[in-house]
């Protein structure tokens, strides 16, 4: 009996309208079920319209829902990466900065020290790497900037931007470089674009054949 009443509130709810999810959350019946006891009932085009739509709503809830907990995920693992690194020591930052110039400096040759990025905090970091880890008078840094030429009508916006990084003087910037060829990263937002940085220190050839040694007791170690 109770069976029977199930299966015709089922098709009476069908026969309204109601799409397979509503009815087995009202009667609490499997779903595969409801469709079973639905499956000879032709919705009207109308009906069929607000199942549709009711779908969509529903595709773009879940897609929220993931895009929700994904930002709650990047937040969390973002908060441990930062605690599990805490304090950095002295010789951490410098076997880092080490490290850094390994993967960007100037290493071919015999010249002095080079190191060229596009990353402001990286570029931030070295320099106090070479002050405080390396006991460089920031006198002796200069730097150039390298941008695009499309982008030359906003050097005096990217300066700015790069002297406030660096903490250098406007005297310790060489005359920008502009590179004449196609961009091929596209900046959705061009102000975005701040060129690649270019940093030296003067009478650095001994200072580099020191980081080379550093390197190599890296890769020794």
């Amino acid at each position: 009996m109770a069976h029977t009443f199930l299966r015709d509130r089922a098709r009476l709810l069908r026969g309204k309208g109601k799409s397979l999810n509503e009815i087995t959350r009202s009667i609490d019946v499997p779903k595969s079920t409801v469709r079973y006891w639905c499956r000879d009932i032709i919705l009207s085009s109308i009906q069929q319209e607000r199942l549709i739509k009711m779908q969509r709503m529903g595709g773009a809830r879940a897609a929220e829902a993931i895009r929700a907990r994904r930002i709650k995920l990047t937040e969390r693992l973002f908060k441990e990466g930062v605690r599990e690194i805490g304090d950095l020591t002295r010789r951490e930052r410098f076997l880092i900065g080490i490290a850094l110039y390994w993967a960007e400096g100037y290493r071919k040759g015999n010249q002095e020290f080079g190191f060229t990025n596009s990353d402001p905090q990286m570029v931030r970091f070295l320099i106090r790497w070479l002050t405080y880890s390396c006991g460089i008078n920031k006198k002796r840094v200069y730097a150039r900037i390298c941008i695009n030429v499309s982008y030359q009508n906003r050097i005096k916006e990217i300066s700015r931007f790069w002297r406030r990084i660096t903490k250098l003087d406007q005297s310790q910037f060489s005359n920008p470089t502009f590179i004449h060829v196609a961009n091929r990263k596209k900046y959705l937002d061009k102000s975005g674009y701040y060129g690649l940085l270019r940093i030296k220190v003067k009478r650095s050839t001994n200072f580099r054949r020191k980081i080379m040694g550093w390197i190599a007791g890296i890769v020794k170690g």
